[in-house]
This record gives C-alpha cells, structure tokens and sequence, in this order.
C-alpha cells in the first residue's frame, strides 16, 4: 500500500499548506485541495483537478494517473476517485492513449502490487490469438477472468487464488467453444480441518483433445515435459507421533507416459519415537495399483494390471558429535509382501541396511564410510512406484537409491565424500574404493547404470563474470559421462550468455541419458534487448525448441516482438505401432508448433509480460 500511503501523506500536507486559501474554516472537518499533482511511487504519478477531504475518506475529482515521464503517451483517467481506509478506488476508469479512449476498465483498486491488462495478442500456426484478463484482489484471495478468442475459437479462462496462512485452494480452468465443447480444469488445495485432520485434492480433468492439444499450452498452467493430469484426493490424520493417512492417487494421461504407470490407493500409518536419544521411525504402507498403459504399447519391462502390496519400513539412527569428529549411524529394516492378481502369486521379500558415515576435519567437510545390505534378488518384483534417483556426490552415500519402495539399495560400498567451499568455488566429490551391486538379474535398462566404478562430482565457480558449473558422473571404469550437466556461463550490466550441455539420466523409464546443448542469451541496449534460447537435440541432431526475440522500451512503453519454434508439446492418441517408447517418454512430438507473437506493455499498469531472464532460463511454456 506504499501508493495510497503516499497519497494520504501528500494531501495532508497539502490540506494544512492550503487551508488557507482552500478551506472551509466553518467545516473542520472538510478541506477542499484545487489542482493537485502528486507522485504515488517514483514512477507513477497522479493528478486532479480537486479533492475534498471528509473525516472517514477523501474524494477525488478528475483525476489522471500515468507512468510517463517525458510524455502522456498513456493515461489512466475518471472522474471520481475515493480513499477510504488507505484503499484507492477508481470510478468509471478509462484508459486513455495519446489522450484518446481506448478501453473501460470499470472500476478498479490502486495497489503497490497491482496492475491492470490490457489485450495480449498472437499468432499461433497462422492463428490469430487474442485475450484480456480482468482481475480483482481482495486481502486473502485472487480472481482472474480471461476470454479468449483463438483459432477462430471463442474461451474463457478462470483463475482463483485463496490463501489465508492456514488453508489454500486454487482453481484453473479453461473451457473452449469447439465441436467438442472442450473443457479442463485443475484444482489444487490443502484445507486443515483443525490442527491434526487435513484434506488434500490435488485434481484435474478435461473432455476434448483438442483443447490441450492446441490451447491447453498456452493459457494453462501444465508443464509440457510432464504433461498429464493428476487426479489425487487423500485425507490426513496427525496426533502427537502419529500420523495416518487415506489416499487415492490417478491420473489421465495425455498421448505420452508417466515415469510411473500405474494409479495408486493407499493407506499410509506412521509413528515416530525418540528412545536414548535414538530417533526411531515405523511405517506401514497398504496399496493397490492398478495399471494406467495402453495395451498396444510394448514396454521393455513386466508391467502387471492389478498388484497389492504391503510395506513395512523401520529406520533407526543416531548423531554423535565430537570436537573433531561426527558419527552418524542408521539402519533400515524394511519388507515387502505382494499379491499379483494377473498371476495370482504372492511374493514376499525382507532387506536389512545399514550406514556407518564418520565426518572429520574441523568443519566436517571430508566423509569416510560404508553402505551394507542383505543381497536379495528383487529382479522379480514388480515395479509400480519406483525409479532410480538421480546420481549425485549426496546420492552415493544415501541408502536411498531409489526412489519409492519397490526396490532397496542392494548394495555394499566403502566410500569417500569431500566438498570444498570458498570465495572462488564450491565443489564437491564423492566415489567408492569399494563398491558392489546386486542387479545382475534385472533388466538391463536398470542393470547397466550400477556397477560401473563412477566418480561424482559437483562445481560451481564464483567469479564476477565469467563462471564454469558442473554436476554429474563419470564412469572410470567404461571412460564415460554417465549423467553431466556442464556449461559456461557470462554475465554483466547488459549481457548474458549461457551454453550447457545435458547429458542426464532422467527419472524416467527407460533410463538413456537426454543429450542436448541449450543456449540462453540476453543483450541489453539502449532502447531494446535481443534474447534467445535454444535446445539442439543431439542424438536427433535437430532444434526441439527455439526462441528468438526482441523488446523495444520507449519512456513508459515495451512492445516485444518474438519467433517461437518448439517440439515439445502434447499429442493426443499417438499411434503406438509407430511411435517409439522412447519417444513417449521424452514427448518428442513430431509435430512442431510455430508462434508468432507481439504484445505490447504499459510500464507501471499492465506489467502482462513475460520477463525476459524467465523466458531463457524456463521455455516458453515452463
């Protein structure tokens, strides 16, 4: 509210500079202010013809508020104008440019952290896109409205937002007039009941693929490189060191897979202790599963219908410190029971694990240790909620190799971990003098990312402007990058340049690393900005996505100009007989969406666009 603090101030100075000339002095409680002109902030200034001030509100008359400072290229105008307990409230606004009438916004609340918009406008594949947004605040919640013509198409967009500290719930939705009547909606919410009973829904649905395959990109807040759906609702209760929960968790997918492939209803009993300063912590796990992929697809792994399972995990660990030396000691203890419906078989595996970590030096920066576990062979469980985790220095020394509980570390190793950090770089390593895995019976999308001596590392230079990073393994024993993440990046007043190479295990099936070079580049000028952002895939040897732009600012008016190429949007029914699995994983759509857009700012009230620095460091459509 520094805006309408601001004005407050100002005009009582004024009222008492003025009283004089200006004032009522039989009526104390009314001061009259003749052709004012303040500034609420230092780039918004506002100005009236008069105010008059009562003891409950001031109201202004003939009011004009703009951002410009060598020209009145735009102006926000009314007639009336009231504050009433620090709120500004504008009747009857318009917006005006070069003092000529262009849209009529209502009335509206000046607040430091609001802004007013304006029509965006398009081009998507030759389609004209255009769209206006209206929004109203109030102290706990958000509202958007956005029509929307596309395509030859009309739509509406909603979005709200309510958060009071305590509860949240928010709702985004986008319903097109196609043949389809095409309609999707997210809903993402936490509501406490009271201090220990909380409900969670975090649900989506859509009717109409056209919509997320030619909109839904665009004015819907989804992630292409994830896209799908999720439909979770689970209810959750805490009590002193319980907790239980109820959960039901799906999903729709949309033309492409998931890194889990199977919906989920759960129930989840957790208890913690504390015992001679031994942190103790049980849980048990009920599920069912039941499988999401289409029939026509060919997985290079089992993937069953119906599973039950039965999880149990008991973790036990204890910190000692020392003036010198750390010592933190941990077992899990955890066992599986399966009942396969497609087979009718039951499967029951126990694993005990252990790690033994010693911190040295004075700042505990060098880690020696060893991981041990029963060897079992799992190769035969199935997998329904599992995935390896991302290699890294921390990764190495975790029991927790992968991710969910299909799958224990099965493994035994004696490693090193060291990181250093000063003023010029962090960086830290960790590898194994002794390691050994027991995979030998999985399948060899799993099995030969194990075994294979790698080093890990993590770097990061600290210099002014120009900087190295790094992040990934390397394999001594097959003279390769396992997973690596490096570039070099230069930045300072006006420029910034950045080239990375990515060349991950992502957490996703199969497990092939997504090599690629991703460009980022920004160049300041006088009056205008250039920027781009590319990625070049190089096992296709081909561009997935490619921005290139420019912003032109003239005194209170950014008008952005930008060509947008990218392959990574959704498909819809994709034909499994010639699309590949690898492909689906990575949503490498063959088709290629083409944008064309231009959209223009009023600097100070419509604050619509993009900035610049996430455009190239996100995509387009993060």
């Amino acid at each position: 509210m520094k805006k309408v603090n601001n004005l407050v101030i100002l005009l009582v100075w004024f009222s008492l500079s003025l009283s004089a000339d200006n004032c009522n002095e039989t009526d104390d409680a009314n001061m009259i202010i003749e052709d004012g002109n303040i500034d609420l902030s230092e780039k918004i200034n506002l100005s009236f013809d008069s105010a008059k001030s009562t003891s409950e509100d001031l109201e202004l008359k003939n009011i004009k508020v703009t951002s410009c400072k060598k020209s009145s290229f735009w102006s926000l105008t009314a007639e009336n104008a009231e504050i009433e307990n620090e709120n500004l409230t504008i009747q009857n606004a318009k917006l005006r440019i070069y003092n000529v009438p262009i849209f009529w916004l209502g009335e509206i609340s000046l607040d430091e952290e609001d802004s007013f918009n304006i029509p965006n406008l398009g081009v998507t594949d030759s389609n004209l896109d255009i769209s206006y947004k209206y929004k109203t605040k109030s102290e706990n919640s958000e509202f958007v409205l956005e029509p929307i013509y596309s395509n030859t198409k009309f739509g509406l967009s909603i979005d709200y937002n309510f958060d009071n500290g305590v509860n949240n719930f928010h709702l985004n939705s986008l319903a097109l007039d196609d043949e389809n009547s095409s309609w999707v909606y997210d809903i993402d919410s936490v509501i406490n009941l009271n201090d220990f009973i909380s409900l969670t829904l975090d649900y989506s649905d859509f009717s109409g693929n056209s919509l997320v395959q030619d909109y839904g990109f665009k004015y819907l807040d989804i992630n292409r490189r994830s896209l799908d759906l999720k439909q979770s609702v689970g209810i959750s209760f805490l009590n002193k060191n319980r907790n239980i929960s109820f959960f039901s968790d799906d999903f729709i997918t949309i033309g492409a897979l998931r890194p889990v492939s199977h919906s989920k209803d759960y129930i989840t009993y957790e208890r913690f202790y504390i015992v001679n300063d031994w942190f103790l912590d049980i849980s048990s796990e009920y599920s069912k599963f039941s499988n999401n992929t289409p029939e026509s697809l060919e997985i290079p792994y089992i993937v069953y219908d119906e599973v039950e399972r039965i999880s149990r995990d008991i973790e036990i660990k204890k910190n000692y410190s020392f003036s010198t030396l750390n010592y933190e000691s941990k077992f899990l203890l955890s066992s599986r029971d399966y009942e396969i419906k497609d087979t009718n078989k039951n499967l029951t595996i126990s694993n005990v694990a252990t790690s033994q970590i010693f911190s040295l030096l004075e700042n505990k920066t060098l880690k020696i240790g060893f991981i041990w576990s029963t060897f079992k062979d799992e190769s035969s469980l199935p997998i329904l909620d599992s995935y390896p985790s991302l290699p890294s220095p921390e990764s190495n020394i975790s029991l927790g190799s992968w991710v969910g509980k299909d799958r224990s570390s099965n493994s035994r190793k004696l490693f090193i971990y060291k990181n250093w950090s000063n003023y010029a770089f962090d960086f830290s390593i960790s590898s194994n003098l002794y390691e050994k895995y027991n995979f030998e019976e999985e399948n060899n999308i799993f099995r030969k990312f194990y075994d294979k001596r790698p080093i890990f590392f993590s770097a990061q230079t600290k210099n002014k402007n120009l900087n190295f990073f790094a992040k990934g393994n390397y394999s001594y024993r097959e003279s390769d990058f396992m997973g690596l993440m490096a570039g070099v990046e230069y930045l300072d007043d006006k420029t910034y340049l950045s080239v990375q190479k990515n060349n991950i295990v992502p957490s996703s099936y199969p497990l092939q690393p997504l090599d690629n070079y991703v460009l980022k580049f920004k160049r300041d000028f006088d009056n205008f900005q250039i920027f781009s952002r590319a990625q070049y895939s190089e096992e296709e040897e081909i561009i997935n996505e490619n921005v290139l732009g420019i912003q032109w600012e003239y005194d209170c008016f950014r008008l952005r100009l930008s060509m947008e190429r990218a392959r990574f949007f959704p498909f819809i029914d994709p034909d499994f007989a010639e699309t590949s699995y690898f492909d689906l994983i990575y949503l490498t759509n063959p088709e290629v969406k083409n944008n064309l857009s231009f959209e223009f700012e009023l600097v100070g009230l419509t604050n619509i666009l993009t900035p610049i620095d996430n455009i190239i460091n996100d995509g387009l459509f993060n």
